[in-house]
């Protein structure tokens, strides 16, 4: 009885002492909500107060200081999800996730959004506000990666954390950017509906075409590629593990309509649900700035936010920004496409995707005067019918990061107008009230005309 009695009190020993290590190693990777942190580069002394939800509030002399702090905390509370943010446009999730998400990779590799953002950091004016305060908030993101707990879904993966740069900023910016744009899905759709239903059906979405138009001959194998591009754009959104950046309504009634005689501000921008949420709210106040803004990961503006003075929100714009080019050809050399002045040289460049316990795959991306050559980054396309894909968005510097800036850090309304007037793509609707009783709706987005071809676009106001 005695050695029984000895088996079990050490049973119950080593079963108190393995959950008692589990919960030291569970409460080491809490957020520190309360207590005092030595931060590298913040001048002055910062508060942070995190009331009931776990919302910080933050209190510093200026605003590299507030961004330092927002940073740390931004990435103690969201650091595995800037971590999935960062590698999707890219194409890094096959490195964590293994071959389940190589679609995704070679979707993503041949969009052009790493490039691009790498493009437009080389012009970056680095005395800028902005480059200025964006380095504060990295700087306090990559102080947590070195002295922080490492989230256990690092662990869980196996995967080693990495400090964050203003490249990787811009490719979060550059998803958002793609997953607003819905010609991805629409314009093929439109291609089908018109190939096997006629210009009526067309007619009756309140599409109208010019009839001297000339649009892509129509062949059984178009068609199914045409569709197998709608549903390989839905399925690489859809099994993305950070949720798309599609809807959202907004609506500002001007003071004059209200019984309050103040100005009604209302956004609603639902995307998809997540766990943790998409927005990281935040509100910072300095001697000269205060804000309480609505982030999306690893971003050092708020996309939508208030403070005593004006409230400003966005919604999807909705504009046509991409569109997708059948080529033809050489048929006596395939490394060559038909264009106006003759047959020209595709343009190719070579990528590696790594894949978690697999082999590395390189990709061949070849692109034409249009753009990228799409067609074995989707299933079901056949390789005799180069289909390209045109998006503004890469054919010109990103300055969304710029223009957030500028909307958030606005004194009067015409500060709001120029950031608005930054964006390119994604196209979106920029809605304003100030306390003042001033009202805005701005339309941002860059717009193109197509030779010989137009849409007409019908909205009705109630």
């Amino acid at each position: 009885m005695r050695i029984l009695k000895k088996i079990f009190i050490s049973i119950v020993v080593i079963l108190l002492l393995f959950f008692a290590g589990i919960w030291i190693y569970f409460s080491s990777l809490k957020p520190t909500y309360a207590g005092e942190l030595e931060l590298d580069n913040i001048e002055n002394e910062t508060s942070v107060y995190f009331d009931d939800y776990g919302i910080p509030h933050i209190y510093a002399q200026n605003q590299e200081d507030a961004l330092t702090a927002l940073g740390y905390v931004h990435a103690q509370d969201r650091l595995f999800q800037m971590e999935l943010m960062r590698r999707i446009a890219p194409a890094r999730l096959s490195e964590i996730f293994g071959k389940d998400m190589v679609k995704n990779d070679l979707f993503f590799t041949k969009l052009g959004i790493d490039e691009t953002s790498k493009k437009t950091i080389e012009k970056l004016d680095k005395n800028s506000e902005t480059y200025k305060l964006c380095t504060a908030y990295l700087n306090g993101v990559n102080q947590f990666i070195e002295n922080g707990p490492t989230p256990i879904e690092f662990t869980l993966i196996g995967i080693e954390k990495e400090k964050y740069t203003l490249k990787d900023m811009y490719n979060i910016l550059g998803y958002m950017s793609f997953s607003f744009a819905m010609a991805q899905k629409t314009d093929p759709l439109l291609s089908v509906i018109q190939q096997k239903l006629g210009e009526n059906y067309l007619k009756e979405l309140n599409i109208d075409s010019n009839p001297n138009s000339t649009f892509i001959k129509t062949s059984k194998s178009t068609i199914e590629s045409f569709e197998n591009l709608i549903v390989q754009a839905s399925e690489v959104l859809k099994t993305s593990p950070i949720p798309p950046f599609i809807g959202s309504n907004s609506w500002v009634v001007s003071s004059k309509k209200t019984t309050t005689g103040k100005v009604l501000f209302a956004n609603d921008p639902h995307i998809g649900y997540s766990q943790p949420s998409v927005w990281f709210e935040a509100h910072i106040v300095t001697p000269n700035y205060e804000m309480y803004g609505y982030h999306i990961a690893g971003v050092a503006f708020p996309l939508l936010g208030h403070n005593r003075k004006y409230a400003y929100g966005l919604t999807m714009f909705e504009n046509d920004d991409i569109d997708f080019y059948q080529e033809e050809n050489n048929p006596t050399n395939n490394n060559q496409y038909k264009t106006a002045n003759g047959y020209s040289n595709y343009i190719t460049t070579n990528k590696t995707i790594k894949v978690k316990n697999e082999d590395d795959i390189l990709v061949e991306i070849k692109s034409t005067n249009h753009g990228p050559i799409m067609n074995n980054a989707i299933d079901g396309i056949s390789q005799t019918e180069p289909i390209a894909m045109s998006w503004i968005y890469t054919k010109i510097d990103a300055n969304v990061l710029e223009a957030l800036y500028h909307i958030s850090r606005a004194t009067k309304m015409a500060d709001i107008k120029k950031g608005v007037s930054m964006i390119h793509a994604p196209g979106l609707n920029i809605m304003y009230g100030d306390a003042d009783g001033n009202i805005a709706w701005w339309a941002a987005g860059k717009l193109y005309k197509l030779k010989n071809m137009y849409f007409v676009i019908k909205r009705s106001f109630l």
